[in-house]
């Protein structure tokens, strides 16, 4: 099946932009020019592609054609660029909070020397980031899924080791003799709503965390975390890349820790532009020890 390009891109517009009105501003035509164009996609397809809400939403159709539209925009402006040798290519790629803050700040010495490229990087939950990448919203991310998804690739990166710490004075109060009981009664922190580390440990350590009667804070930025911990808020599960930076925090046991597997997938088309990134992320991984702990 055919697409009008000029189709495709319209339908990015829309989404991206949230609304029919915003979409016809960035497109330089009317809006009932983008609906008339929206509508004839959706004849096309035989199906509605978004929902006519403010934001517009993509239907489940509507995200599949918005992959492809994406993936089309991307190797032509890849291509235009090869060709011209003018302008700048665009890349959008998603990493979680955590591997931001440690093993892939190195990452950013190697952008800086891209300069034909415009980055976009996007800070999400690395158990989530597989459903912006089906959207088609970034066109590769850092995940710990090892399942491709549909129409990527995938390679392992390694794993972020993550260690249970607090300060030494809330250590001496609660885990005195070096008992995990103290998980039930310290007070907690957890990233977001999403986090399950600490309940993972809790698990991996035979406790209930549904049996814990402590506080549970929530702090959703990596570093302002590891701060709330050394300000004695609660305990934490803290990349271990972290915990060898910062002082006034006491590791409560070499063994209550836990190893996050993490992974790079992308786009699987003939993009210069991803193989370079996938080439630098495995390096970076590689040097930082990541893959040590596969």
């Amino acid at each position: 099946m055919k697409f009008d390009v000029e189709h495709l891109q319209t339908l990015l517009a829309v989404v991206d932009a949230g609304s029919f009105d915003d979409a016809s501003i960035d497109l330089g035509i009317t809006a009932s020019a983008v609906s008339q164009r929206i509508k004839a996609l959706e004849n096309r397809l035989g199906a509605v592609l978004v929902v006519r809400s403010r934001p517009v939403v993509p239907t489940e159709q509507g995200i599949k054609v918005l992959r492809y539209a994406r993936q089309i925009a991307a190797l032509s402006a890849e291509f235009s660029y090869e060709i011209s040798l003018t302008g700048h290519q665009q890349i959008a790629v998603g990493v979680n909070a955590d591997s931001l803050s440690t093993w892939f700040t190195p990452v950013f010495d190697e952008l800086a020397r891209w300069t034909d490229v415009s980055v976009e990087i996007l800070r999400m939950d690395e158990s989530r980031s597989l459903d912006t990448l089906r959207s088609g919203r970034v066109s590769a991310v850092v995940t710990n899924s090892s399942v491709a998804a549909q129409g990527c690739t995938v390679r392992k990166l390694g794993a972020l080791r993550y260690r249970a710490a607090c300060t030494p004075g809330m250590a001496r109060e609660h885990f005195a003799r070096g008992s995990s009981d103290g998980f039930l009664t310290a007070p907690m922190m957890i990233f977001d709503r999403e986090d399950r580390l600490q309940h993972h440990l809790l698990e991996q350590l035979g406790l209930d965390p549904g049996q814990r009667h402590g506080a549970v804070h929530m702090v959703p930025d990596s570093w302002q975390f590891l701060r709330a911990i050394q300000a004695g808020m609660g305990w934490g599960m803290v990349p271990e890349q972290q915990l060898a930076q910062v002082h006034g925090l006491e590791e409560l046991d070499d063994r209550w820790f836990i190893d996050v597997p993490l992974y790079f997938q992308r786009w699987s088309v003939d993009s210069e532009i991803l193989g370079r990134l996938e080439s630098t992320l495995l390096q970076v991984a590689s040097e930082s020890g990541l893959d040590l702990l596969t």
